[in-house]
């Protein structure tokens, strides 16, 4: 379910902001929706604010001690934002996705630190799920499955109805090895024949616009994106406005994923990868 078919079912999506009370210096959670995008923070005094889609999360030992400007987050951590703040109202940039773990409570866990008395803090927020209505936009894309040896790379396409055509990652796991495995996500399938982009390592920045996301994986956990990523198919919008602005209705994208898979361990067995991307559909 995208958003068009969201609204046509009924949901009510808008623009609004919600004010709490927070603790002075501790956890606990809110109702701020069960899938929203954030722009604007505002404080009525200094305090280190953390927003988390999952109560393991906001509890996890790890993650409590870790200071601000650290950004060696594990990746089970479902981080929505990390700030510090003094007096005053700040604009988000980039624009912050929450999809909460628990859509029919709407919630979202905080932590505050350095607060003197508990502060009062206002959400600037957009809607993108009314739970009552339906949870329908979170879905997993259809599983990438590859037999990698050591070393080995392979590039494929998935076409399928069930492929949003744009979406939030919100994370993604492997099964059925033990080796790390390099997973890239791309809007245009050009990409897959692109040489240098296939052979660029993954310390290296992409040169290439198609790119959605490059991940790591391991078997040992959930990978929580932050921030979530927006991901679409680009495959037949084109670059020309004017055509664009004149067949807007055909150049939609298509319902394809593109992918390159790699196993990067150098010895070791072969295997029928198994990844998943759970994501929350913006468009059918």
């Amino acid at each position: 379910m995208g958003l068009k078919e969201y609204i046509q079912a009924g949901a009510s999506l808008q623009r609004d902001a919600i004010s709490i009370t927070t603790n002075a210096d501790g956890s606990g959670s809110i109702d701020l929706g069960s899938a929203y995008i954030l722009y604007t923070l505002h404080t009525n005094q200094t305090c280190r604010l953390r927003l988390y889609d999952k109560e393991g999360s906001v509890n996890d030992a790890t993650e409590q001690s870790r200071g601000f400007g650290n950004t060696n987050i594990p990746d089970s951590i479902a981080l929505v934002g990390d700030f510090t703040m003094s007096i005053g109202t700040y604009t988000l940039d980039p624009l912050l996705y929450a999809v909460s773990d628990k859509p029919l409570a709407k919630t979202t866990y905080y932590k505050i630190d350095n607060a003197l008395t508990p502060p009062i803090i206002t959400f600037h927020r957009y809607l993108l799920e009314n739970s009552s209505v339906s949870t329908g936009s979170r879905m997993n894309l259809p599983n990438i499955i590859e037999t990698l040896s050591p070393t080995q790379r392979k590039t494929g396409t998935i076409a399928s109805p069930s492929v949003p055509k744009t979406y939030l990652l919100v994370s993604a796991s492997v099964q059925n090895t033990s080796a790390p495995i390099r997973i890239r996500l791309y809007n245009l399938v050009s990409a897959l024949t692109n040489a240098t982009e296939q052979s660029r390592p993954y310390e290296v920045e992409s040169q290439t616009t198609s790119l959605i996301v490059d991940a790591v994986l391991t078997s040992t956990e959930v990978t929580h994106f932050t921030p979530k990523i927006i991901g679409a198919n680009l495959q037949n919008m084109g670059t020309d406005l004017s055509v664009i602005k004149n067949n807007f209705l055909m150049l939609a994208g298509k319902s394809e994923l593109y992918y390159t898979i790699e196993n990067l361990a150098t010895s070791g067995p072969t295997d029928t990868v198994t990844v998943s991307f759970n994501v929350f559909s913006l468009e059918d």
